[in-house]
Protein backbone atom coordinates (compact mmCIF):
# COMPACT_ATOMS: atom_id res chain seq x y z
CA UNK A 1 0.00 0.00 0.00
CA UNK A 2 1.68 3.12 -1.41
CA UNK A 3 0.84 6.17 0.37
CA UNK A 4 1.02 9.38 -1.30
CA UNK A 5 3.83 12.06 -0.45
CA UNK A 6 1.89 15.42 -0.78
CA UNK A 7 -0.04 16.36 2.47
CA UNK A 8 -3.83 15.69 2.21
CA UNK A 9 -6.63 18.11 3.31
CA UNK A 10 -8.96 16.83 5.64
CA UNK A 11 -12.51 18.30 6.35
CA UNK A 12 -14.53 17.03 9.06
CA UNK A 13 -17.92 18.15 8.65
CA UNK A 14 -20.02 19.00 11.56
CA UNK A 15 -18.41 19.01 15.21
CA UNK A 16 -20.91 17.61 17.24
CA UNK A 17 -20.21 14.09 19.53
CA UNK A 18 -18.57 11.95 16.91
CA UNK A 19 -16.73 14.84 15.07
CA UNK A 20 -15.38 16.54 18.22
CA UNK A 21 -13.89 13.06 18.41
CA UNK A 22 -12.73 12.50 15.16
CA UNK A 23 -11.07 15.89 15.52
CA UNK A 24 -9.55 15.49 19.19
CA UNK A 25 -8.02 12.00 18.14
CA UNK A 26 -6.91 13.10 14.83
CA UNK A 27 -5.11 16.75 16.25
CA UNK A 28 -3.86 14.93 19.17
CA UNK A 29 -2.19 12.09 18.36
CA UNK A 30 1.09 14.10 16.94
CA UNK A 31 1.70 12.03 13.51
CA UNK A 32 -0.89 14.14 11.58
CA UNK A 33 1.71 15.60 9.53
CA UNK A 34 0.85 14.42 6.03
CA UNK A 35 -2.87 15.92 7.10
CA UNK A 36 -4.00 19.85 6.79
CA UNK A 37 -7.21 19.20 9.00
CA UNK A 38 -9.70 21.52 9.03
CA UNK A 39 -13.12 21.81 11.18
CA UNK A 40 -16.43 22.66 9.29
CA UNK A 41 -18.95 23.98 11.77
CA UNK A 42 -21.62 26.65 12.12
CA UNK A 43 -23.17 28.70 15.05
CA UNK A 44 -22.76 28.74 18.02
CA UNK A 45 -20.34 25.55 17.53
CA UNK A 46 -17.97 27.98 14.96
CA UNK A 47 -17.92 30.57 17.83
CA UNK A 48 -17.01 28.28 20.34
CA UNK A 49 -14.20 26.75 18.54
CA UNK A 50 -13.11 30.28 17.20
CA UNK A 51 -12.89 31.29 20.51
CA UNK A 52 -11.30 28.65 23.16
CA UNK A 53 -10.39 25.62 20.22
CA UNK A 54 -12.00 22.32 21.01
CA UNK A 55 -12.29 21.07 24.48
CA UNK A 56 -12.57 17.07 24.48
CA UNK A 57 -12.66 15.18 27.79
CA UNK A 58 -11.75 11.34 27.94
CA UNK A 59 -11.49 9.33 30.54
CA UNK A 60 -11.44 12.30 33.20
CA UNK A 61 -8.78 14.06 31.60
CA UNK A 62 -9.49 16.74 29.13
CA UNK A 63 -7.16 18.41 26.43
CA UNK A 64 -7.38 21.69 24.21
CA UNK A 65 -7.03 21.51 20.39
CA UNK A 66 -7.00 24.11 17.43
CA UNK A 67 -7.37 22.84 13.63
CA UNK A 68 -5.12 23.94 10.70
CA UNK A 69 -7.99 25.43 9.24
CA UNK A 70 -11.51 26.54 11.22
CA UNK A 71 -14.43 27.27 8.04
CA UNK A 72 -17.88 28.66 8.64
CA UNK A 73 -20.64 26.04 7.52
CA UNK A 74 -21.87 27.80 4.18
CA UNK A 75 -18.38 29.42 3.50
CA UNK A 76 -16.17 26.34 1.62
CA UNK A 77 -14.53 27.65 -1.40
CA UNK A 78 -12.48 24.39 -1.85
CA UNK A 79 -12.38 20.38 -2.58
CA UNK A 80 -10.30 18.54 -0.11
CA UNK A 81 -9.43 15.10 -0.06
CA UNK A 82 -11.60 13.03 2.32
CA UNK A 83 -14.47 14.89 3.92
CA UNK A 84 -15.31 12.88 7.63
CA UNK A 85 -19.60 13.02 7.95
CA UNK A 86 -20.40 14.01 11.04
CA UNK A 87 -23.56 16.01 11.13
CA UNK A 88 -26.44 13.85 12.86
CA UNK A 89 -29.04 12.30 10.44
CA UNK A 90 -31.76 15.10 10.81
CA UNK A 91 -29.15 17.65 8.96
CA UNK A 92 -27.46 15.55 6.80
CA UNK A 93 -28.60 16.75 3.40
CA UNK A 94 -28.93 20.22 4.53
CA UNK A 95 -25.09 20.00 5.28
CA UNK A 96 -24.08 18.57 2.10
CA UNK A 97 -25.61 21.20 -0.02
CA UNK A 98 -24.51 24.02 2.25
CA UNK A 99 -20.91 22.70 1.75
CA UNK A 100 -20.97 21.50 -1.70
CA UNK A 101 -17.09 23.39 -2.45
CA UNK A 102 -15.80 20.90 -0.74
CA UNK A 103 -16.42 17.57 -3.20
CA UNK A 104 -15.35 16.74 -6.38
CA UNK A 105 -14.10 13.87 -8.04
CA UNK A 106 -10.91 13.84 -6.15
CA UNK A 107 -12.64 13.34 -2.80
CA UNK A 108 -13.29 10.42 -0.65
CA UNK A 109 -16.44 11.13 1.50
CA UNK A 110 -16.84 8.73 4.60
CA UNK A 111 -20.73 9.30 6.33
CA UNK A 112 -20.75 8.35 9.73
CA UNK A 113 -24.34 9.62 10.95
CA UNK A 114 -26.82 6.99 12.91
CA UNK A 115 -28.37 5.52 9.92
CA UNK A 116 -27.99 2.46 7.31
CA UNK A 117 -28.21 4.22 4.25
CA UNK A 118 -25.95 7.38 4.66
CA UNK A 119 -24.09 6.74 1.76
CA UNK A 120 -27.10 6.03 -0.91
CA UNK A 121 -28.35 9.45 0.25
CA UNK A 122 -25.93 11.65 -0.10
CA UNK A 123 -24.13 9.82 -3.55
CA UNK A 124 -26.07 12.53 -5.70
CA UNK A 125 -25.36 15.14 -3.88
CA UNK A 126 -21.44 15.35 -3.34
CA UNK A 127 -20.17 16.27 -7.39
CA UNK A 128 -19.25 12.78 -8.33
CA UNK A 129 -17.13 12.31 -5.00
CA UNK A 130 -16.93 8.52 -3.89
CA UNK A 131 -18.38 7.51 -0.76
CA UNK A 132 -18.26 4.51 0.80
CA UNK A 133 -20.71 3.28 3.66
CA UNK A 134 -19.42 3.48 6.98
CA UNK A 135 -19.81 3.48 10.97
CA UNK A 136 -18.14 4.35 13.89
CA UNK A 137 -18.18 2.77 17.51
CA UNK A 138 -18.72 5.23 20.04
CA UNK A 139 -20.58 7.20 22.46
CA UNK A 140 -19.18 10.77 22.93
CA UNK A 141 -21.86 13.81 23.80
CA UNK A 142 -21.99 17.62 23.40
CA UNK A 143 -21.58 19.26 26.83
CA UNK A 144 -21.85 22.78 25.29
CA UNK A 145 -21.12 24.23 22.07
CA UNK A 146 -17.43 23.23 21.49
CA UNK A 147 -17.32 20.91 23.87
CA UNK A 148 -17.23 16.79 23.65
CA UNK A 149 -16.95 14.37 26.33
CA UNK A 150 -16.42 10.48 25.36
CA UNK A 151 -18.36 8.10 27.11
CA UNK A 152 -17.14 4.77 25.66
CA UNK A 153 -16.70 3.30 22.62
CA UNK A 154 -13.31 2.49 21.00
CA UNK A 155 -13.92 4.46 18.06
CA UNK A 156 -13.22 2.34 15.52
CA UNK A 157 -14.74 2.90 12.08
CA UNK A 158 -16.31 -0.10 9.72
CA UNK A 159 -16.54 0.51 6.92
CA UNK A 160 -16.79 -0.89 2.71
CA UNK A 161 -14.19 -1.38 0.65
CA UNK A 162 -13.77 1.51 -1.94
CA UNK A 163 -13.60 0.55 -5.79
CA UNK A 164 -10.48 2.03 -6.37
CA UNK A 165 -7.18 1.82 -5.05
CA UNK A 166 -6.96 5.41 -5.34
CA UNK A 167 -7.67 5.63 -1.40
CA UNK A 168 -5.66 3.38 -0.24
CA UNK A 169 -3.88 6.59 1.49
CA UNK A 170 -6.56 7.23 3.86
CA UNK A 171 -6.56 4.36 5.36
CA UNK A 172 -2.90 4.61 6.09
CA UNK A 173 -2.72 7.67 7.45
CA UNK A 174 -5.51 7.24 9.65
CA UNK A 175 -4.13 4.47 10.82
CA UNK A 176 -0.70 6.19 11.97
CA UNK A 177 -2.76 8.88 13.99
CA UNK A 178 -4.25 6.20 16.12
CA UNK A 179 -7.95 5.89 14.00
CA UNK A 180 -8.47 1.84 13.42
CA UNK A 181 -10.30 2.01 10.45
CA UNK A 182 -11.90 -1.73 9.28
CA UNK A 183 -12.62 -2.21 5.84
CA UNK A 184 -15.52 -4.63 5.74
CA UNK A 185 -17.05 -7.28 2.87
CA UNK A 186 -20.22 -7.25 5.66
CA UNK A 187 -20.73 -3.63 5.96
CA UNK A 188 -24.56 -3.92 5.62
CA UNK A 189 -24.70 -6.22 8.06
CA UNK A 190 -22.25 -3.98 10.31
CA UNK A 191 -24.24 -0.83 9.56
CA UNK A 192 -27.44 -2.61 10.76
CA UNK A 193 -25.12 -3.67 14.24
CA UNK A 194 -24.55 -0.40 15.30
CA UNK A 195 -28.20 0.96 14.43
CA UNK A 196 -29.56 -1.87 16.35
CA UNK A 197 -27.64 -0.14 19.23
CA UNK A 198 -27.85 3.05 18.76
CA UNK A 199 -32.04 3.52 17.51
CA UNK A 200 -33.18 1.12 20.34
CA UNK A 201 -30.88 2.43 22.78
CA UNK A 202 -31.98 5.99 22.48
CA UNK A 203 -35.76 4.93 22.32
CA UNK A 204 -36.20 3.32 25.55
CA UNK A 205 -33.72 6.03 27.02
CA UNK A 206 -35.86 8.90 25.56
CA UNK A 207 -39.36 7.75 26.15
CA UNK A 208 -38.44 6.96 29.97
CA UNK A 209 -35.34 9.47 30.57
CA UNK A 210 -33.12 7.05 32.19
CA UNK A 211 -29.11 6.85 32.24
CA UNK A 212 -27.21 3.54 30.90
CA UNK A 213 -27.09 2.83 34.56
CA UNK A 214 -30.64 3.31 35.59
CA UNK A 215 -31.57 0.78 32.24
CA UNK A 216 -29.52 -1.55 33.34
CA UNK A 217 -30.80 -2.03 36.95
CA UNK A 218 -34.10 -1.87 36.04
CA UNK A 219 -35.79 -5.63 34.73
CA UNK A 220 -38.88 -3.75 33.26
CA UNK A 221 -36.97 -1.51 30.82
CA UNK A 222 -34.28 -4.11 29.89
CA UNK A 223 -36.60 -6.24 29.05
CA UNK A 224 -38.57 -3.45 26.86
CA UNK A 225 -34.69 -2.66 25.12
CA UNK A 226 -34.45 -6.36 24.44
CA UNK A 227 -37.61 -6.17 22.44
CA UNK A 228 -37.15 -3.18 21.08
CA UNK A 229 -34.15 -4.85 19.80
CA UNK A 230 -36.02 -7.97 18.57
CA UNK A 231 -38.07 -5.41 15.97
CA UNK A 232 -34.87 -4.30 14.39
CA UNK A 233 -33.53 -7.52 14.16
CA UNK A 234 -36.85 -8.69 12.22
CA UNK A 235 -36.51 -5.47 9.77
CA UNK A 236 -33.19 -5.94 9.12
CA UNK A 237 -33.89 -9.82 8.17
CA UNK A 238 -36.78 -8.80 6.25
CA UNK A 239 -34.57 -6.44 4.15
CA UNK A 240 -32.58 -8.68 3.32
CA UNK A 241 -29.66 -8.17 5.63
CA UNK A 242 -28.30 -11.12 7.27
CA UNK A 243 -28.01 -9.82 10.88
CA UNK A 244 -27.89 -12.96 13.44
CA UNK A 245 -29.63 -12.58 16.78
CA UNK A 246 -26.10 -12.70 18.35
CA UNK A 247 -26.28 -8.86 18.18
CA UNK A 248 -28.35 -8.19 21.07
CA UNK A 249 -26.45 -10.22 23.16
CA UNK A 250 -23.45 -7.98 21.81
CA UNK A 251 -25.48 -4.63 22.86
CA UNK A 252 -26.26 -5.58 26.01
CA UNK A 253 -22.75 -6.15 26.60
CA UNK A 254 -21.63 -3.02 25.62
CA UNK A 255 -24.22 -0.84 27.11
CA UNK A 256 -22.37 -2.60 30.36
CA UNK A 257 -19.19 -0.83 29.49
CA UNK A 258 -20.31 2.69 30.00
CA UNK A 259 -20.48 4.99 32.82
CA UNK A 260 -23.49 4.91 35.03
CA UNK A 261 -24.16 8.47 34.19
CA UNK A 262 -24.06 8.22 30.66
CA UNK A 263 -27.22 9.08 28.66
CA UNK A 264 -28.03 8.86 25.00
CA UNK A 265 -27.47 12.01 22.87
CA UNK A 266 -31.07 11.30 21.65
CA UNK A 267 -32.47 11.36 25.47
CA UNK A 268 -30.75 14.27 25.51
CA UNK A 269 -31.89 15.92 22.71
CA UNK A 270 -35.57 14.99 23.82
CA UNK A 271 -35.04 16.01 27.59
CA UNK A 272 -34.18 19.47 26.01
CA UNK A 273 -37.65 19.48 23.94
CA UNK A 274 -35.81 18.72 20.60
CA UNK A 275 -37.47 15.77 17.85
CA UNK A 276 -33.41 15.12 17.10
CA UNK A 277 -32.86 12.13 15.47
CA UNK A 278 -36.14 10.77 15.77
CA UNK A 279 -37.11 10.77 12.20
CA UNK A 280 -34.26 8.26 11.53
CA UNK A 281 -34.27 6.49 15.25
CA UNK A 282 -37.87 6.33 15.65
CA UNK A 283 -40.42 7.49 12.81
CA UNK A 284 -38.35 5.58 9.50
CA UNK A 285 -38.25 2.15 11.72
CA UNK A 286 -41.90 1.92 12.39
CA UNK A 287 -42.73 3.14 8.71
CA UNK A 288 -40.03 0.65 7.24
CA UNK A 289 -41.12 -2.18 9.20
CA UNK A 290 -45.19 -1.72 8.61
CA UNK A 291 -43.92 -1.79 4.59
CA UNK A 292 -42.46 -4.55 5.32
CA UNK A 293 -45.62 -6.27 6.71
CA UNK A 294 -44.12 -6.21 10.33
CA UNK A 295 -45.68 -5.11 13.66
CA UNK A 296 -43.41 -2.64 15.27
CA UNK A 297 -45.74 -2.22 18.43
CA UNK A 298 -42.48 -1.24 20.50
CA UNK A 299 -41.59 1.02 18.68
CA UNK A 300 -44.99 2.71 18.49
CA UNK A 301 -45.19 2.92 21.85
CA UNK A 302 -42.03 4.52 22.78
CA UNK A 303 -43.00 6.95 19.43
CA UNK A 304 -46.26 7.73 21.78
CA UNK A 305 -43.89 8.39 25.08
CA UNK A 306 -41.18 10.58 23.25
CA UNK A 307 -43.45 12.72 21.44
CA UNK A 308 -45.33 13.69 24.69
CA UNK A 309 -41.46 14.03 26.53
CA UNK A 310 -40.68 16.41 23.67
CA UNK A 311 -43.67 18.37 23.78
CA UNK A 312 -43.68 19.17 28.01
CA UNK A 313 -40.21 19.85 27.65
CA UNK A 314 -39.95 21.93 24.81
CA UNK A 315 -43.66 22.83 25.11
CA UNK A 316 -44.21 22.44 21.40
CA UNK A 317 -45.83 20.13 18.95
CA UNK A 318 -43.87 17.28 17.78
Amino acid sequence: MNVEKEKKTVAILGLGGVGGFLGARLLSAGQHSGLEIAFVARGETYRALQKTGLIFESEGTKTVVRPDRLIQSGTTTEAVDLVLLATKSNGLEAAVAENQTLFSEKTLVIPLQNMVDAASRIRPLVNGAAVIDACIYLVSNVEKPGQVRHLGGPGKIAAGFPTTERYAWVFSLLGKTGLEVSLCADIDVQLWKKFLFISSLGAVTAAYGLTFGMLLQSQVHWALWEELMGELLQLAQASGVSLSPAAIGEAQAVVRSFPADSRSSFQRDVAQGNAGEKEVLVDEVIAKSRQKGLSPERYESMEVLICENIQKNGKTTC
